[in-house]
């Protein structure tokens, strides 16, 4: 991001233990906000501060500093309110500049105006012309019918979509969807924004992630049974949003009982994660869910890059997700590094705004693509697992996936086993199951089986060509009923069922400007 000229002195105005980023006012924004250029380290970048900041303090504290007014709690579990000058005229700024310099480490821990940063989508804009355009049938890549044979999800086990919105009205999502949040307006409405280019995406999301299953419409989700929640955090790519409504969207999904954050979203390509951020993420990760923590998932991004260790796809404990197409191989804008976990196919087929509003002529579109459309897979696997033993934790469920991803066969794996592309691996849902619920393992699933090290592997079967309709991991093929179905699903279905809606995804890289790009 370019910064414009500026020729005011640089200040420290954010300090968060040893990281640091300096600011320098530009002519005032057009929102009547203060914009300013960003120092981090080597990188610039541009951004605004409203009247506000965020600060820090001792879990179970409320801050008390001289001139400073308490605006509300943000994530009073991670220490972080949001406060604004009680001296007139003071923004938040300035009066973050003042208050980094009474950072003691003990009443007051760090000091942050509030940004507004641009927020991305990671999507794709438009397809691309590959020769293997038509053969992204990701469900039935991941081998999910085998998954299902164990457990379709459970309505207890809740999934929050951070996005642009949903459509609530969406006949595959009416009912499958819980009360939600919009976190910029701020109000109860997680509405999409009408009339806007791309709006579609978080609608989009939630339909992979828990679309209504088996009920002769749309699509299927990869968590059939589990519940889904929308937090609108955004309007459209590229969009300023602070980072209070960051916090807040974590804050939801905490208080609401979610148990999975889905993020197709993130910063420009180079921009730090805001420490508060961090901060709220991490207590989410660790705190949440009665201190088992949510699973937290994030796109990798669109931008064909190596991530730095401290951008937002990196925070620890989240789980980080790339995107592949049908022949395993790395999608070309799949961003890549440490903190990548594992790849998943990018789910081309889910939900559009339906009705007039939408941007095809059905209620589904098959032209979605991206790390954003890869990282919902995740999401939906993970409640699967959750259904399957709620008792894991946030950490349980990511060593799990970790550990039972499909080997990529184009991956240079590192003495860890880790390929900056392609993570650990390819996400196997069944193989994960049997993980959290070994159980199972003796069930008549196919071609299970126990490494020495205790880990369950599942063949992961022959791959799917294109234009075939072939089994992928784990398959769907013979074998008993496991003894164990929690809300299983016999969900195979005849050629023009649900067959036809998991297999009839055509491969497209879409561009959107999510949190993947």
């Amino acid at each position: 991001m370019l910064a414009s000229p500026a020729t005011e002195p640089w200040a420290v105005v954010l300090a968060d233990g040893a990281t640091q980023w300096e600011a320098r006012r530009l002519p005032k924004a057009a929102s009547g906000r203060a914009a300013v250029e960003l120092r981090a380290g080597e990188r610039r970048f541009n951004g605004e501060v409203d009247a506000t900041a965020i600060v820090r303090v001792p879990v179970g504290a409320v801050p008390s500093l001289p001139g400073v007014v308490v605006d509300r709690a943000l994530m009073p579990e991670a220490g972080l309110w949001a406060v604004r000058s009680a001296k007139e005229g003071e923004d938040g700024l300035a009066l973050a500049e003042r208050l980094v310099k009474k950072i003691d480490g003990r009443t007051l821990l760090a000091v942050s105006p509030n940004f507004w940063l641009p927020h991305v989508l990671h999507n794709l804009n438009a397809p691309p012309n590959d020769t293997r355009y038509g053969g992204q049938w990701y469900l039935k890549k991941i081998g999910i019918e085998s998954a299902w044979k164990l457990t379709s999800g459970e309505p207890s086990i809740e999934v929050t979509v951070v996005d642009d919105g949903c459509d609530l009205q969406h006949p595959d999502l009416v009912t499958k969807l819980l009360p939600g949040r919009d976190v910029v307006t701020p109000d109860d409405d997680p509405t999409y924004i009408p009339n806007q280019n791309g709006n579609e995406h978080g609608t989009a999301c939630a339909g992979i992630v828990a679309a209504a299953t088996n009920n002769n419409t749309g699509i299927a989700g990869t968590c059939p049974e589990c519940k889904l929640r929308c937090v609108r955090l955004l309007s459209g790519s590229g969009e300023l949003v602070p980072i209070t409504a960051d916090v807040d969207a974590f804050s939801f999904a905490m208080s609401s009982g979610s148990a999975v954050v889905s993020n197709s979203w993130g910063f420009g390509l180079g921009v730090p994660v805001p420490p508060p951020l961090k901060a709220a993420i991490t207590t989410a990760v660790t705190v949440g869910r009665g201190g088992k923590g949510l699973v937290v998932v994030f796109a990798a991004g669109n931008a064909a890059s190596r991530l730095k260790d401290d951008e937002l796809p990196s925070v620890p404990g989240i789980i980080t997700v790339g995107a592949i197409n049908n022949f395993d191989e790395a999608a070309p804008f799949s961003n890549r590094g440490p903190s990548v976990a594992l790849t998943a196919p990018t789910g081309t087929v889910t939900l559009d705004i339906s009705g007039p509003q939408g941007h095809n002529a059905t209620d589904v579109t098959v032209d979605f693509g991206g790390t954003s459309s890869s990282c919902p897979v995740v999401a939906g696997v993970a409640g699967l697992m959750l259904s399957a033993n709620p008792l894991l934790t946030a950490a349980q469920v990511r060593e799990a996936l970790i550990q039972t991803a499909r080997p990529a066969p184009f991956a240079v794996k590192d003495d860890a086993g880790h390929d900056e592309l392609y993570g650990y691996g390819i996400v196997d849902p069944t193989a994960a199951l049997l993980r959290v619920r070994p159980d199972w393992v003796d069930a008549g699933q196919p071609d299970a089986g126990t490494t020495d090290a205790g880990m369950v592997t599942v063949d992961a079967g022959p791959s799917v060509d294109a234009g075939g309709a072939g089994g992928g991991a784990g398959g769907s093929g013979g074998g008993a009923e496991p003894a164990v179905m929690p809300r299983g699903c016999s969900c195979e279905g005849s050629a023009g069922q649900v067959s036809f809606l998991l297999l009839a995804a055509a491969a497209v890289w879409v561009t959107w400007r999510r949190r993947s790009g």
